[in-house]
């Protein structure tokens, strides 16, 4: 058994941060630039055209509310306490949610001097596994690579 314990700190939280603001930021937009043409279509049909001036103005808004500082509290809130792995799962804990995935669906694991960022395949995307070395409390380093061998990218 692996298992971090703790909160992120320093560089691992702020790439958490956004890392999950850019994961917000794609689950809002694509759909809502998706909707444009449809809004397009329905408002020359029907002369609806506050409808297409929605549709334009979201993104707008949506990048406005994802970009507004979020509190320490919030902040606490959605950070990762605990991750750790459990048969041929890994599972991450906050203070508001749990997150549980297999190991196998593991993409690519990136590796930084401070921690590692797991990586999803589309569809399974997640942007809570984040892996503070220094918060390791069961295992090692070295085993922990070992789940996830020719999976590790080293990163700069």
């Amino acid at each position: 058994m692996i298992e971090f314990n703790g909160y992120l700190t320093d560089s691992a939280q702020k790439h958490f941060l956004n890392r999950s603001r850019k994961l917000a930021l794609y689950m809002f937009i694509v759909p809502v630039l998706l909707m444009i043409p449809g809004a397009l279509f329905v408002a020359n049909y029907t002369g609806l055209w506050i409808l297409f001036q929605l549709a334009c103005c979201s993104p707008i808004i949506i990048v406005i509310a994802i970009f507004i500082p979020k509190s320490k509290k919030e902040k606490k809130a959605i950070t990762p306490k605990r991750i750790f792995t459990e048969d041929e799962y890994i599972i991450c804990i906050t203070d508001t949610a749990q997150e549980c995935k297999k190991i196998n669906d593991v993409k690519k694991v990136k590796k930084y001097n401070d921690f590692y960022e797991l990586s999803f395949p589309f569809g399974k995307v997640s942007d809570k596994f984040i892996c503070q070395k220094s918060l390791l409390s069961k295992g090692t380093l070295e085993e922990f690579e070992a789940l996830f061998e020719g999976k590790i990218i080293t990163m700069q």
